[in-house]
């Protein structure tokens, strides 16, 4: 009897080690799932708060027969190169690319203004340099000068003429260079139909008159030949407006891609990086003046 009682507490015995046994195996897996879970959520948590950073760190695979692995991947890196050649070729793009929607809207911007601005002024600028250029053949005659340079010199081609006051010469044709000097230059003020000089004019010309044009008082009077360096005066302000938005346009350029350049590489370096509109701010204040009551007044800034 005392013999089958051993037995059995021998068997009891063995059944609590071998249910210790587990379970001590089993709190063991157990506690080592929980620390790969533990795993999970910590890398998954830095993760979550390196959100666009160039070095993103993420759990790659955890099991038993290995130790968890941490891998390095890129993830949200922008090339500084590359945004520089896409705002070279249309300022704002290498912005946009890099994820600055408004510094983008803003290089776009002025693009499409000075681009508007240059054809506008082009424009006006030719339509203004026809109308003088039509002005000059409907007032100024080459017949006239011809005739003048024959009254005072015997010749009517100022090529042949060595007078230090005829110092240029008319083109053949109606060149750029014909339409400035027939109005620019005192040599050929008696071309103009209205020139008078003393309350003489064209029509009053005889062997002793007119007298060369040599500046001062042997300048005839023309109101034409005024109105018409005017007109060519605007046509030229036109042409220098839409020159400036065409360096306008090249230095939007330039700018936009140094600065989409150097802010994508500034945003890869960054630890973190602010919403577009934490760099806007509105601040609004009183500010006292020397007179009896103060003035409101709102201030906006935005940092790029």
């Amino acid at each position: 009897m005392n013999k089958i009682k051993h037995i059995l507490l021998s068997v009891i015995s063995g059944c609590l080690l071998l249910t210790t046994a587990a379970s001590a195996n089993a709190n063991k897996s157990e506690q080592e799932s929980f620390d790969q879970e533990l795993q999970k959520i910590k890398y998954n948590y830095a993760l979550a708060l390196s959100d666009d950073k160039t070095l993103l760190f993420a759990q790659s695979e955890f099991d038993s027969d290995d130790n968890s692995s941490l891998s390095v991947t890129r993830s949200g890196y922008k090339s500084p190169s590359k945004a520089f050649l896409l705002s070279l070729a249309l300022p704002g793009l290498g912005q946009y690319y890099s994820g600055s929607k408004i510094k983008a809207a803003t290089f776009v911007g002025v693009e499409a203004f000075a681009w508007l601005m240059r054809g506008k002024w082009n424009s006006e600028g030719t339509d203004l340099t026809a109308e003088f250029e039509q002005f000059n053949r409907d007032h100024w005659s080459e017949m006239r000068y011809e005739e003048y340079l024959f009254i005072v010199y015997g010749e009517t081609n100022d090529d042949n003429v060595s007078a230090q006051e005829v110092s240029h010469h008319l083109p053949d044709t109606r060149t750029q260079q014909y339409y400035e000097m027939t109005g620019k230059y005192d040599q050929f003020s008696w071309g103009w139909d209205d020139a008078d000089l003393n309350g003489l004019g064209y029509a009053d010309w005889d062997s002793t008159f007119p007298t060369a044009v040599v500046g001062g008082a042997t300048v005839p009077n023309s109101t034409r030949r005024l109105l018409y360096e005017t007109m060519r005066n605007e046509a030229n302000k036109k042409f220098s407006r839409a020159n400036k938005m065409l360096m306008m346009v090249f230095a939007n350029h330039l700018i936009s891609a140094v600065e989409a350049f150097l802010s994508t590489k500034k945003r890869n370096e960054s630890n973190s990086f602010d919403p577009e509109f934490s760099r806007l701010k509105v601040e609004t204040n009183i500010k006292s003046t020397y007179g009896w009551r103060d003035t409101p007044y709102l201030s906006v800034g935005y940092k790029f």
